[in-house]
């Protein structure tokens, strides 16, 4: 009877310790595990032009092939942002391209370029364009 009353003890000690380990194995995966480079990290356009920087990663080699997807946030009004290719690979690179339409009005942005590893665990990175727009 001793030996049960061990054994009902013991058990439930023993699934309460494993408890945080298997919390700590399901967390998600810490941000910034790799970092986006652009180059040249700001840039400036008249309206109706366009301009360009290089988008490159520094990462590990475990995600080194892993597909990311690119956006950008914070565009002034008028600005358009394409990436070519859109999924790059990390340790591959991909062209950022800011198009100013023709009424842009002058401004300056801290263009937020955001990559997020897919399709699974996704894991994401973010670094800052400065853009100026000159007055026509």
């Amino acid at each position: 009877m001793v030996r049960r009353m061990l054994v009902r003890l013991m058990v439930p000690a023993a699934l309460l310790l494993a408890l945080p380990a298997a919390a700590a194995a399901a967390a998600p995966v810490q941000q910034d595990e790799y970092t986006m480079i652009l180059s040249p990290a700001a840039g400036a356009v008249t309206p109706g032009a366009t301009t360009a920087t290089l988008v490159t990663f520094k990462a590990p080699r475990y995600l080194r092939d892993t597909r990311v997807h690119l956006s950008a946030t914070g565009l002034p009004g008028g600005v358009a942002v394409k990436f070519y290719p859109p999924t790059p690979r990390i340790g591959a690179a991909s062209v950022m391209t800011l198009t100013a339409a023709a009424t842009t009005l002058p401004a300056q942005s801290a263009v937020t370029v955001t990559a997020i590893t897919f399709p699974s665990d996704p894991i994401g990175t973010s670094t800052t364009f400065d853009l100026t727009i000159n007055g026509g």
